[in-house]
């Protein structure tokens, strides 16, 4: 097997330097003679040299590599999130390192500690523990790498840059147009209320509950984990004293409003004649459910996308217009909340 080309084969093939080649491979071709360059990378392209990347990100300290944090790459949500993220690290010439944590504080610290040894040019973080003390993590951010959050931020951290959604206002915005719709007695199934977004969804839930006048049943308050088989348990719970006593649902998110959805319809309950329900997010799933679930958008690519922008803007010294960027909240209905 021969031996592969090296930058030192490179220089001898050309009469330069090591270093006047390195300035060109780096694109970084300052005080190199145009005729040099171009002479040194028509070499490089007949010989088929590569570069070798980790060995350079030893001297430069950049990788070119984004790492991505988030708590459960089987939610769609999360998998729109990632696709916004990736297309403008391609975009931009950056690789991305996800991590995927299914929401355990032990698995976060474990990838921040990875993504720390890989050195990392940014990371892109959306986390499952707020309320939780992150030691790996507050490390990770004491190193000066940039950062930038997406939908949730670290409690201790309130100040670092982000992209969000109006989790508040978007949870009062369907509760009122389930109000609208004349229910009064409605249950609400939470996110893992360790999160952010969790508690702002319930906030908005509860105040607008009560700014209508309308006492909130504690008995029909209940708290899932974002994920389908969450809102399939969390029926039994609101119905283990028999029927029934709300006409309407709300999840937290789509996946948890599906399984609800699933449970109910499997104990004789039609949606939405019997049981309104509307959730969160949007996401794409199987045209089985009719009615499709009225929900509340979250621009799921659009914050990959744009917290990677200010991340990458971040990366390379530039200034940000805005450090916190806040997404609206808009109602798709769907049909799945009827008047009563």
């Amino acid at each position: 097997m021969a031996e592969p080309i090296t930058i030192k084969d490179i220089a001898n093939l050309c009469g330069v330097s090591i270093a006047t080649v390195s300035r060109v491979v780096n694109n970084s071709p300052k005080g190199v003679g145009e005729k040099t360059v171009e002479r040194i990378r028509k070499v490089i392209e007949e010989v088929g040299y590569r570069p070798n990347r980790l060995a350079q990100s030893m001297i430069t300290k950049v990788t070119h590599t984004i790492g991505l944090v988030i708590p459960d790459v089987r939610n769609p949500f999360f998998s729109e999130l990632v696709r916004g993220v990736e297309d403008v690290c391609n975009e931009n010439g950056y690789s991305c390192f996800l991590c995927n944590t299914d929401g355990k504080l032990d698995k976060e610290n474990e990838y921040i500690d990875i993504l720390r040894d890989r050195i990392v040019d940014g990371l892109l973080f959306t986390t499952q523990n707020n309320k939780e003390s992150n030691p790996a993590f507050l490390d990770f951010h004491r190193n000066k790498t940039p950062l930038c959050f997406i939908e949730r931020y670290v409690d201790e951290l309130p100040e670092t840059p982000g992209v969000f959604f109006d989790n508040e206002g978007g949870a009062a915005l369907l509760t009122q147009f389930v109000l609208d719709k004349g229910h009064r007695n409605i249950a609400f199934i939470s996110g893992p209320l360790s999160t952010m977004n969790a508690r702002m969804r319930k906030s908005g839930f509860m105040s607008t509950m009560q700014s209508n006048g309308v006492e909130v049943d504690a008995r029909l308050v209940v708290e899932g984990n974002y994920r389908l088989d969450s809102g399939y348990a969390a029926v039994d719970q609101l119905l283990e004293h028999g029927k029934p006593k709300f006409t309407a649902l709300i999840a937290g998110n789509d996946l948890m409003a599906l399984g609800a959805y699933q449970a109910l319809v499997e104990r004789g309950y039609q949606v939405p004649s019997d049981i309104s329900i509307a959730g969160f997010d949007n996401i794409t799933y199987p045209a089985v459910f009719r009615p499709l679930i009225t929900t509340i958008e979250i621009p799921g690519y659009k914050l990959g996308s744009c917290g990677t922008e200010m991340l990458i803007a971040l990366m390379k010294g530039q200034p940000l217009a805005v450090t916190r960027q806040v997404f609206a909240a808009a109602l798709r209905d769907k049909g799945s909340v009827v008047q009563i």
